[in-house]
């Protein structure tokens, strides 16, 4: 069976939800709090067992230290090693999976990661730090 991606996965868990903004607009949201959920994404250059080891772990200093995929200008970067993220900007929620590149085409390695209140909040700040998309 193959593994969701961060995005269907969440779509389909009934924690969340589409909410309309405007007319034709919407945002998902994080029902518990009513928040918008925020999807981003970091690429590293190191190998992809030393990101999905430091997850296992639930390692989240050790994923801030990994070597980021930068460019010759010091600016982020794109590889086969990739992070997806998804989270409040309360911190409520915090959401995780590793993904790597094969023949192009992003595969995601396993089932995300999701934190919740207490565990989401310590990582408010790391999340910031690691989301190259914001």
């Amino acid at each position: 069976m193959a593994i969701q991606d961060l995005s269907d996965f969440l779509r389909a868990d009934p924690r969340f939800t589409t909410r309309r903004k405007w007319l034709i607009l919407s945002e998902f949201v994080y029902t518990s709090t009513g928040e918008k959920v925020e999807e981003g994404f970091r690429y590293f250059t190191c190998p992809i067992g030393a990101l999905t080891t430091a997850l296992e772990r639930r390692d989240f200093a050790a994923i801030a230290k990994l070597p980021f995929a930068l460019d010759e200008d010091g600016d982020p970067d794109t590889s086969a090693v990739r992070l997806d993220l998804a989270y409040t900007a309360s911190g409520a929620l915090a959401a995780f999976q590793p993904v790597e590149f094969r023949d192009h085409a992003p595969t995601p390695l396993s089932a995300p990661v999701i934190l919740e209140r207490a565990e989401a909040q310590a990582l408010r700040d790391v999340l910031r730090e690691l989301d190259q998309s914001a």
